[in-house]
């Protein structure tokens, strides 16, 4: 190893931070050949940029799909400065306290960046890409979460230390639990903090469940926001016996069908937003559950007019008379000259909007639907495979991944507050 020139690159760092630092107190540092680079914030003497803002607001709104707009931004630039602080704060007291940790963190954190973005098998550094994302500062936030997550740990072993023998008896109870209703949960856990109110925190609670409604990354927003140790899971929580939840809770998601999120609810002093993956009764799982890859036959149609379109959908079922199988309907496809892909995706049923669940719900492997009237055409879908669930009990590991999650969500947001009093923040004007 070139230690030398590491200490180099290392040296040429500590030169680069300092001259921030100085620079600091005047509020603006000059990049070269560029526009000015504006101080918004010193923490512990580490200052905050316009840049680090605007790289981390991008990637908020890209990977979470809230809406940025009048009503909204003011409140997003708060959250994303203040994101922006605690990060600060969490990466010095994980550096002071879980040495030794660096590289498994980062390890961990481009582990977490490939599963978040691999999009239907796509390459994420593309996804990144395509969303105008710079890879190495998405590490930047997920390093920061693990290692905040492992320093938690450190710093309250003696809560962590029995989480293996909680896990045995869970699991037993699980074991005993089996044939009641169950509810598989995610959760997103907003709390308060120095530059958002209860009242403001709700507010983004139901602007969070509004862009989800209509397409927004649950687990990516899970990420971004939330205070609970599932957040790294992106916000699921996992199978739950319905008659082990307190009634509050409850009362919210057990007549909920599955994948629908839950308008948000205050407890204990957090908002929380919770949506239903699946549910089990008399120890079945639930349909909806199963995963199945489909395909999507076009015939495009421009025409609006009702007869243009009964035209092209008679046409259709001529074709499709004979078809057995995916790539009998592919070959019609094709034939048709759509710009869009045949195979449509791999899904959960749950995971489909309300009409196009209903459609697919039934059908096996091989059967398909009628054609249907879409804006780009007529369309049929077929399913081409489908796997349908079973009743899997939750492993110790799991169960024990679980434990840690709950113990991290209390601990987590008080231990932040306490360093947060401690730290030396200044923000700058404007």
């Amino acid at each position: 190893m070139n230690y030398s020139k590491i200490f180099r690159m290392l040296s040429i760092r500590w030169i680069i931070g300092s001259a921030l630092m100085v620079f600091a107190a005047l509020g603006v540092v000059q990049h070269s050949g560029a526009a000015s680079i504006s101080v918004l914030a010193v923490v512990n003497g580490t200052p905050i940029t316009n840049i680090d803002f605007e790289e981390r607001r991008n990637f908020l709104i890209k990977t979470t799909g809230i809406v940025d707009n009048a009503e909204t931004g003011e409140q997003i630039d708060k959250d994303v400065l203040q994101m922006l602080v605690d990060d600060i704060i969490k990466r010095e007291e994980g550096m002071r306290i879980g040495r030794g940790m660096e590289e498994v963190a980062r390890q961990r954190a481009d582990e977490i960046i490939d599963i978040s973005f691999s999009q239907h098998g796509e390459n994420p550094n593309d996804v990144l890409k395509r969303l105008g994302i710079d890879r190495s500062f998405a590490e930047q936030k997920f390093f920061t979460d693990v290692l905040w997550a492992s320093t938690v740990q450190t710093r309250f072993a003696e809560e962590f230390a029995n989480v293996q023998n909680e896990a045995v008896k869970e699991l037993e109870r699980v074991k005993a639990n089996a044939r009641k209703p169950q509810i598989d949960l995610d959760e997103i856990v907003l709390v308060p903090g120095p530059n958002r109110t209860m009242q403001q925190t709700a507010e983004v609670a139901n602007q969070m469940v509004a862009a989800i409604k209509k397409g927004a990354d649950f687990g990516r927003i899970a990420q971004q926001f939330s205070v609970a140790g599932t957040s790294q899971e992106s916000g699921n929580v996992g199978w739950v016996v319905l008659e082990r939840l307190p009634d509050d809770i409850r009362a919210i998601v057990e007549n909920l069908p599955s994948g629908t999120v839950a308008n948000p609810v205050q407890i204990d002093g957090a908002v929380v937003i919770y949506r239903v993956n699946g549910i089990r009764l008399n120890g079945n799982a639930d349909p909806l559950e199963s995963i199945v890859r489909v395909g999507r036959m076009i015939l495009p149609v421009e025409a609006e007019d009702l007869e243009s379109r009964k035209a092209a959908a008679n046409t259709v079922f001529g074709a499709i008379a004979e078809v057995k199988t995916c790539q009998d309907l592919n070959r019609i496809h094709e034939g048709y000259g759509s710009s869009s892909d045949f195979d449509f995706g791999e899904f959960k049923l749950a995971e489909f909007s309300p009409l196009l669940r209903e459609i697919l719900l039934p059908l096996g492997i091989n059967e398909m639907s009628d054609p249907i009237n879409y804006s780009e055409g007529i369309v049929v879908f077929m399913v081409c495979d489908k796997a349908v669930p079973k009743l899997n009990l939750p492993t110790q590991s799991e169960i024990e991944t679980r434990i840690r999650n709950r113990h991290f969500s209390v601990l987590s947001s008080r231990y932040l507050a306490q360093l947060r009093r401690k730290a030396i923040i200044e923000y700058k004007d404007g």
